[in-house]
């Protein structure tokens, strides 16, 4: 029975000690947790003085302690920070992926390219109770029309009527939202987002040949990736001179910037800006490099993919040009986030040297870069996120009713987000897990990786 002397110790004591290195899991399915600050994402901000009540997989009750149940098991967090599981809004996953995702206290993602299979068949998995993996939404394989595309896990439509069907296919298959991909012409997205609408799936958009980002928004998209898109609608006389980005860090107070994110604003659309991306192109760091911390957790058949594709050294003047491209990307992702547009982090794992968890962890502070207060960051990438992906019901928010997935801090992540990467616990569906245990995991699979994972991300990637 917690006792209002052992209450008042914890709340109390919480700033008197360091937060324990190692926490006592709860030995039953119903507990609280006491003494910890909690972030709150439905208002973006630090609460004291509150207990989590948990039962299986389910937040029972947010409450002052003095409200719990008599006799419920306590597990004392004092000196801790305790918040809503992160969500990565863009990947593209493999089974191996789970525990990286966990370990970096990411407890949902959403992939958005896959073939319809493999994604459908890892969703029960990772979505089955007490799973130990994160939760997953899936676009299903991308729609695009002949082209340069990733074939495997997309579908190549030439007419509406082919994209009308495809889009029918996959959502009798139970693909949760629709993904439009770069070649997809005008007449085939059309129809195809139409389709989707009229089923009530929200379209996600991968611009690059057909629409640029004032098209695909006028036209109704919910989202858009990458920024993909919108250096075409703010220049379309320059397009084909291909000057994209390197234009805009000298030509933010243009006119056309501010309506255009105006037009963003007003139609409440999607960002997952993925700038972690761009960064990598930049060659940030080597996948062969044995010092980087996170190359023990690389397969070396996703190494032997990442040299064949983007192995690459820029010279010296696209260095410079590459520069003035990712200064232009911040510069109007910072005039999105100044407006309140709805920028979430997504992270593209694992494409081009990004790991799964680490990147979303990398794509935070980078948007903190532009502009983003770490606790804005934090409330993206739970509660805003979370409608993104629709499935606010379940996840995103510390609430009765919703889903037990929450992270235990050793510092304060409203004060500086390099203390989401001190976990000392995740808990996903009420099933606490220790990020050192899923760490080795990831370690014992990227030693014992074989030649058939190089196939399959040729395959798929």
């Amino acid at each position: 029975m917690i006792t209002s002397e052992r209450i008042h110790q914890i709340i109390h004591g919480r700033r008197a000690h360091q937060a324990p290195a190692l926490l006592r899991h709860p030995e039953t399915d119903r507990y609280a947790l006491v003494g910890a600050a909690l972030f709150d994402s439905a208002i973006g901000n630090l609460r004291e003085g509150l207990a989590i009540q948990v039962a299986g997989a389910t937040i029972v009750q947010v409450c002052p302690p003095h409200e719990l149940p008599e006799g419920i098991p306590i597990v004392d967090v004092a000196g801790c920070y305790v918040m809503p599981g992160l969500i990565d809004a863009h990947v593209h996953s493999e089974d191996w992926h789970a525990p990286l995702y966990l370990a970096n206290g990411v407890t949902t993602v959403r992939d958005v390219g896959c073939a319809l299979a493999a994604v459908l068949a890892r969703r029960k998995q990772w979505n089955a109770p007490a799973a130990a993996a994160p939760r997953l939404v899936c676009c299903g394989p991308l729609l695009d029309s002949p082209g340069k595309t990733w074939r495997a896990m997309g579908s190549i439509v030439s007419s509406p009527e082919q994209a009308v069907a495809m889009v029918d296919r996959w959502v009798a298959a139970g693909v949760d939202q629709i993904k439009l991909y770069a070649s997809l012409n005008e007449a085939c997205f059309r129809a195809a987002l139409q389709r989707a609408h009229e089923h009530g799936k929200l379209v996600l958009a991968h611009l690059q040949d057909c629409l640029d980002a004032r098209a695909a928004i006028e036209a109704g998209v919910d989202g858009i990736e990458h920024l993909s898109g919108f250096a075409e609608a703010l220049w379309p006389e320059r397009r084909a001179a291909g000057e994209g980005w390197r234009r805009l860090w000298a030509e933010l107070e243009r006119d056309r910037v501010q309506r255009l994110v105006e037009l963003v604003v007003a139609r409440g659309v999607w960002l997952p800006v993925t700038r972690v991306v761009w960064h990598r192109l930049d060659a940030a760091w080597s996948p062969f490099d044995p010092d980087h911390p996170e190359n023990r957790y690389v397969p070396w058949p996703l190494e032997v993919w990442w040299a064949l594709h983007y192995g690459g050294v820029m010279s010296a003047g696209e260095r410079v040009e590459w520069s003035r491209a990712l200064a232009g990307m911040q510069l109007f992702t910072a005039a999105l986030i100044e407006a309140g547009a709805r920028v979430i982090p997504g992270s593209d794992a694992p494409f081009i040297k990004v790991m799964p968890g680490f990147g979303l962890q990398d794509e935070l502070e980078l948007l903190c870069e532009c502009g983003m207060a770490p606790a804005a960051a934090l409330t993206a990438a739970t509660r805003l996120a979370a409608q993104a992906l629709e499935v606010s019901h379940l996840v995103g928010t510390l609430e009765a009713g919703k889903q037990a997935d929450l992270l235990v801090l050793a510092g304060d992540p409203v004060a500086s987000l390099r203390n989401l990467r001190k976990i000392l616990a995740v808990v996903r569906g009420g099933v606490w897990h220790r990020p050192e245990l899923l760490l080795a995991q990831a370690v014992r699979h990227a030693a014992t990786a074989n030649f058939a994972e190089l196939r399959r991300f040729d395959e798929f990637y």
